[in-house]
């Protein structure tokens, strides 16, 4: 016969967490761990977050065994106390009372050991567009092949399930170890952990593997120095970490200003779940964005290489990717088309691994047949890169940038406004890199002459606004043409005299 219990812990939610019952001198402790008495499948739980205890006389003793969320009673939190029937219990999200129950004899319990509880990722009771966006994450998130629009996305359906005021995805530079926030709602409302929490807090839930939760951040010590927490007025913060197959990549950060009620428990077990598709997605986006970049990393090498095959022509691939990026930056283009002008400026030249030495290095100007071959390295360029995706909007200048404004330019005799924007301003970039670098059979042309040579073609070879734009920008230009002076003058070891 065993002993009749007398305590229950019955949860608020009901039929969502299963009931713990104690008899007199029975102690359980609970937590995520397998260890625990009672195993409660919660990320807002510590892997051994309580312990109650039933004393000999009945009376009931709650002990928090170092959690990360704490353990509250009544709303308060305690690190030890006395509770007494009809208190309520808090650890993490998951929320019991006590009650008195009498049993005359374990065994003749329907319900068996409850020392094992386990709860369902969805929870019942929570409104229909909060289950619409969980169920619709795995599938719409792990079709995101760039990496900063998925971070947006993640946010964006973010916002139904917790409904915050701010949120952020944070992650982990895999070479310094910051927390880098790389997504913000609202956008710009903070550049750095420090301006909307607490490092020291959202290491200890990335270290804990722990949701971490503040329902009431003004009293809670965790945020007791995020003086940007007070300043903003914030009442519930929550940390989910974003975890990896290999570990921790991250966190997903909300809160919730006094205006608001604050976040529910169940909203936390939904960020929980949410969190874990996201990491999934999160994980697969940056290995794709770390292949992509190593590999746009060995094709800008390759580039250097060809370069460097004509030491007369050194560095030419990073001038024209400088020469174009000034001339973008003064016609006003969005900082996410740099990024593409850059790759563009930077492999323009790389079909020329495909035109024979004889050609290519020939020390005089080309007859017919040799132009024609060495014209084909923009296609030879096009083809190369036209299956790599990341590479897709960057092929127009590759293809383009010997186009010219009155259709006499190669390889697809394009005019005017038919031909790319990045294309025509790569164009002039190019061009001026030619008559400013030297060659064996011709010096570099001064920089007045460039200029003057660039305004006579304005509207026959050059697209009359990027004209406008390089007009804007002699003194950058400039600058990028005495550097590569000396780089040149460096790679050739003095066999010219450059002109200055």
């Amino acid at each position: 016969m065993a002993r009749a219990a007398n305590v229950r812990l019955r949860p608020i939610q009901d039929k969502v967490f299963a009931e713990i019952e104690l008899a007199p001198g029975e102690t359980k402790t609970i937590g995520r761990s397998t260890q625990a008495d009672v195993v409660v499948e919660d990320p807002s739980l510590s892997r051994q977050h309580a312990r109650i205890t039933v004393t000999s006389d009945g009376a009931a003793i709650i002990e928090d065994l170092g959690s990360t969320n704490g353990v509250f009673v009544n709303g308060a939190k305690r690190s030890s106390s006395k509770v007494a029937f009809g208190d309520r219990l808090m650890f993490g999200s998951v929320e019991y009372e006590l009650e008195k129950l009498e049993v005359a004899d374990e065994e003749d319990r329907s319900g068996g050991d409850r020392t094992f509880v386990r709860m369902p990722m969805v929870a019942t009771g929570v409104d229909k567009k909060a289950v619409e966006a969980l169920l619709a994450t795995s599938k719409e998130l792990m079709a995101f092949g760039d990496l900063q629009g998925l971070l947006d996305r993640v946010l964006d359906r973010l916002q139904p399930i917790l409904n915050p005021d701010r949120s952020a995805v944070i992650l982990i530079d895999k070479v310094t170890g910051d927390l880098l926030p790389r997504a913000v709602r609202p956008a710009g409302a903070y550049t750095s952990v420090s301006d909307f929490a607490s490092a020291t807090v959202v290491r200890q839930s990335l270290n804990a593997r722990e949701v971490l939760v503040a329902y009431d951040a003004r009293s809670d010590a965790r945020l007791a120095e995020a003086q940007s927490v007070l300043i903003a007025g914030v009442r519930s913060a929550l940390c989910v970490p974003l975890l990896g197959r290999a570990g921790p990549i991250g966190a997903l950060y909300a809160d919730q200003l006094i205006t608001k009620g604050g976040f529910t428990p169940d909203r936390v077990q939904y960020a929980s779940a949410f969190a874990a598709h996201a990491a999934a997605a999160l994980e697969t986006a940056q290995l794709y964005e770390d292949r992509e970049r190593h590999f746009r990393s060995t094709l800008e090498a390759l580039a250097k290489a060809i370069d460097a095959r004509d030491h007369y022509t050194a560095g030419h691939s990073e001038r024209v990717t400088k020469y174009t990026l000034a001339l973008a930056r003064a016609k006003g283009i969005k900082d996410e088309e740099l990024e593409i002008i850059r790759r563009a400026g930077m492999l323009h030249d790389i079909g020329k691994v495909g035109i024979p030495d004889n050609v290519l290095l020939k020390p005089g100007p080309l007859d017919p047949a040799e132009r024609k071959i060495m014209e084909s390295h923009v296609i030879v360029g096009y083809q190369m890169l036209e299956a790599l995706p990341f590479l897709t909007d960057a092929l127009p200048s590759v293809r383009g940038h010997h186009e010219r404004w009155d259709g006499q330019g190669y390889p697809d005799r394009l005019a005017g406004l038919d031909i790319h924007p990045h294309a025509r301003l790569m164009g002039v970039g190019d061009s001026f890199d030619a008559m400013t670098s030297a060659r064996p059979y011709r010096n570099a042309l001064p920089m007045e002459e460039a200029i003057r040579r660039v305004h006579n073609d304005r509207g026959k070879q050059f697209d009359p606004d990027a004209v406008d734009a390089f007009d804007q920008v002699h003194e950058e230009f400039n600058e990028i043409r005495v550097a590569g002076l000396e780089q040149v003058r460096i790679a050739t070891s003095g066999q010219f005299k450059a002109v200055k």
